[in-house]
């Protein structure tokens, strides 16, 4: 009997191990090279005078925004990590200072009694396991950004915003119906405004 695997499986497997062989100091280059064009997109999508940004700590070969986040930090922007709560995100603030606890995954969070919901960020980047340039995202799986942002309005905050490595990029991703649109994806050397 043949297994018939499905494609976003099988793409998201393939992709994460393309992530997972770049070097560290490829990894570490291209973190540094997101910097240039964070300021170029925040210019580009008239979002100047942002005051909370979703971040998160990087994962599995994802790119690391933490050059990103030292940015925010510079620019007096707060910054939030997501913490997982049931089935969707909540966002907890994130400072030099912040004290950890592991999530179900393993995943470091904030500890805190205090949270935003994703409508009350200005920005949120969030790590794709694949991307194409029509503006679709392949994340993990577990569908916690989706579920989190399913009823946001295109035009309305906060702007959600992949973030990759140039080696995520795909043609086409096959979308489905609860995928969450991006207003932008960011890699080393690209800005997507979709």
């Amino acid at each position: 009997m043949t297994s018939h695997l499905d494609p976003r499986q099988t793409l998201r497997h393939q992709l994460r191990q393309t992530r997972r062989s770049l070097s560290d100091d490829e990894q570490l280059n291209a973190a540094m090279a997101l910097l240039k064009g964070f300021k170029e997109l925040l210019s580009s999508l008239n979002l100047t005078k942002i005051n909370r940004v979703a971040l998160y700590l990087s994962n599995d070969g994802e790119i690391s925004p933490h050059i990103l986040c030292e940015y925010c930090w510079q620019q007096n922007i707060e910054t939030y990590l997501p913490v997982v709560q049931g089935k969707q995100l909540a966002f907890a603030r994130y400072s030099a200072d912040t004290i950890w606890q592991e999530n179900i995954f393993g995943i470091k969070e904030p500890m805190t009694a205090e949270y935003l919901t994703g409508n009350e960020l200005d920005v949120v980047l969030l790590p794709l396991v694949g991307f194409d340039c029509q503006g679709g995202r392949l994340g993990m799986g577990g569908g916690f950004y989706d579920r989190t942002f399913a009823n946001k309005s295109v035009n309305t905050p906060p702007k959600l915003i992949g973030l990759a490595h140039d080696c995520q990029e795909v043609k086409s991703l096959p979308i489905e119906g609860w995928d969450v649109p991006l207003q932008a994806i960011l890699t080393p050397n690209k800005v997507v405004i979709v």
